[in-house]
């Protein structure tokens, strides 16, 4: 289960299901949107929220982040999520009577949570998809929490988890991205250029100021090929392509694509706002991240992880990017520290991870997992 407050989490529901489709096909598995499907005008009025407060007064979401990032939500606020968008969730529990209810999205494990404080029977998982542990993910009737790294299971400690039940898998991903292709053969797959080329993105729904930085990219589009995929945002989407000074052979704009995995490949450069799931893909990819823009709260803790680890270059300005652009194409091995970290990082995590320990919670076996197609390229 999963919620549409951005498209992460569900990206990453859809890697686990995938990966438990293929790994073990006597497993029925299902993927639910639960405030969507079950309360979809109260579901779109909550994300309009949601996206009207951080892109016009984001300091709100900031400090409500802040509030509760080291204790769990209080029981009224977690009460009033349940009355907004769960109160049909057992009629969904009861249709599909699951042995397992993995959440990805932390109002969706509350929500399941408090079924099982009733007496519900079933287990559950929750993954959590940033780099960091808040409030909101810690309950204390989860069965098994997946975390992406070391310093978040000891955040999930801190908080009150029990450590036995924590276990470090990474962010779940698709296992396409870590597949190794060859980029000129991509290129030309996508009737690209063998340029240096520099790919925009805003998440799925195209946020943190992207137009901005795709129009500082202008000047650059005779020294290298421009990609830009706005996502959902078809707004934004409309006023690039519009936009006499963006029609140009070496800019290509899309919006929302199923084959970010092979734009990923074409690119040199990533340029990004910190979402966890993008960046956890172009680690698979081994694609250099200049991050611009956050979203408050868990988006500005991604982007303190990446850069500390030395995943990711933040970008201060245009006269930074314009420094960063202008020594890569002086010098295209400018950046082997940043892919170097990323192929460190990549050793210790594997997409299958997080499949094989939700298999181990129903009893199934993951051995079948080697014979799944999932397979890591060298790189």
């Amino acid at each position: 289960v999963s919620e549409n407050f951005g498209t992460g989490h569900t990206r990453a529901a859809e890697a686990i299901l995938r990966g438990i489709r293929s790994a073990n096909a006597g497993v029925d598995v299902r993927l639910v949107e639960i405030g969507r499907v079950l309360r979809p005008r109260m579901n779109r009025l909550l994300v309009d929220s949601y996206l009207g407060i951080i892109r016009k007064t984001p300091f709100i979401w900031r400090a409500f982040y802040g509030w509760h990032r080291e204790k769990s939500f209080p029981r009224s606020l977690q009460s009033f999520i349940r009355y907004a968008l769960y109160t049909r969730l057992a009629e969904l529990i009861t249709l599909h009577r699951p042995r397992l209810v993995v959440s990805t999205h932390p109002f969706a494990a509350f929500g399941v949570a408090r079924l099982k404080e009733q007496g519900w029977g079933f287990k559950l998982c929750t993954v959590i998809t940033d780099f960091s542990a808040h409030g909101s993910w810690a309950h204390p009737q989860t069965d098994r929490y997946l975390v992406p790294a070391d310093h978040v299971r000891n955040q999930l400690i801190r908080l009150g988890a029990d450590p036995e039940r924590i276990i470090v898998t990474g962010i779940p991903t698709d296992p396409v991205f870590w597949e190794e292709e060859d980029q000129a053969e991509v290129r030309r797959r996508l009737g690209l250029r063998q340029l240096p080329t520099v790919l925009i993105m805003g998440g799925g729904l195209g946020l943190g100021g992207m137009e901005q930085w795709v129009k500082t990219m202008v000047k650059w589009r005779n020294h290298m090929q421009i990609l830009v995929v706005t996502g959902r945002n078809r707004q934004l989407y409309r006023s690039l392509v519009s936009d006499p000074m963006l029609d140009h052979p070496n800019i290509r704009i899309t919006g929302y694509i199923q084959s970010l995995s092979e734009w990923m490949e074409a690119a040199d450069l990533i340029l990004t706002k910190p979402g966890a799931m993008t960046c956890t893909e172009a680690i698979a990819k081994v694609k250099p991240l200049l991050l611009y823009g956050t979203i408050p709260g868990h988006e500005e803790k991604n982007g303190q992880f990446l850069t500390r680890n030395g995943l990711a270059l933040r970008l201060e300005g245009e006269d930074h990017l314009d420094e960063i652009l202008d020594r890569f194409l002086s010098n295209p091995e400018c950046f082997s520290p940043i892919r170097q970290a990323m192929l460190e990082w990549r050793r210790k995590i594997h997409p299958s991870r997080s499949v094989e320990a939700v298999l181990q919670m129903i009893g199934e076996s993951p051995s079948r997992l080697s014979a799944s197609g999932i397979h890591v390229g060298r790189r």
